[in-house]
């Protein structure tokens, strides 16, 4: 019997494409850096907050307009 691997569903897309990353707070798009350890990091201006790439909090993805 196969027992599955994960004991949740995942809430965030495989995929960070086609959609915005935002900030969950003010809903302003939020700008990539680099971190000093090597990873990255999105970051928002007006909140003054930040959250690594791979650690984005429930809400900061929003699905892009569909073009056309």
């Amino acid at each position: 019997m196969k027992r599955p691997l994960r004991l949740q569903e995942d809430l965030q897309p495989a995929s960070g494409r086609g959609y915005m990353h935002v900030c969950p707070l003010c809903g302003q798009p939020l700008s990539l850096h680099d971190t000093r350890d090597g990873d990255q990091a999105y970051w928002c201006v007006p909140c003054g907050k930040g959250h690594r790439a791979g650690e984005l909090p429930l809400g900061a993805l929003r699905p892009l307009p569909h073009a056309g």
